[in-house]
């Protein structure tokens, strides 16, 4: 198992029981949650959760923790290839780290012999479909009520990449 992704400027590695505290600090903010398929988290224990799950994670998973300069600034991988998804601090928006990171991950599943990498996006969240189709992921469908999150019903956008 490929350990750590070097690019220009993060290194996406594996996740370690310290990063609770800084993916709480992420997963706790709604704008960051917005999109995601949970409601924010509420509590530490919930981050603390998440993480083991990610230390001794299932075969089919490869997840990585995005660093800037040594500190955790998010998460890029598959809990279920060859479906995977990110997130990023909000603080980190608008400078690329996302489309780096992704860059990272693509190269990596080639390397890994992946055929293809599919992801899931609310239709109202333009970045993360900008962000897929630069790096040529193509629309293969849409459905209508596909997630339910605190209560409210929630659309996809399904996408697809060979690799």
């Amino acid at each position: 198992m490929v350990e750590a992704l070097t690019t220009e400027r993060l290194v996406l590695r594996r996740a370690r029981i310290e990063d609770v505290g800084p993916m709480h600090r992420i997963m706790s903010d709604p704008g960051a949650m917005r999109y995601w398929s949970t409601l924010p988290h509420e509590s530490m224990k919930i981050t603390a959760d998440w993480v083991r799950s990610m230390l001794n994670p299932p075969p089919g998973n490869d997840d990585f923790i995005v660093t800037l300069d040594g500190a955790c600034i998010g998460k890029m991988g598959a809990w279920q290839l060859p479906d995977f998804g990110y997130l990023l601090d909000p603080a980190q928006w608008g400078r690329g780290y996302a489309s780096e990171a992704l860059a990272a991950f693509l190269a990596h599943r080639r390397r890994a012999g992946s055929a293809f990498l599919t992801a899931d996006t609310d239709p109202r969240n333009a970045a993360s479909i900008r962000l897929l189709q630069r790096h040529g992921f193509h629309e293969t469908g849409r459905a209508e009520k596909t997630w339910l999150i605190g209560g409210e019903w929630f659309d996809s956008i399904y996408w697809r990449k060979d690799l």
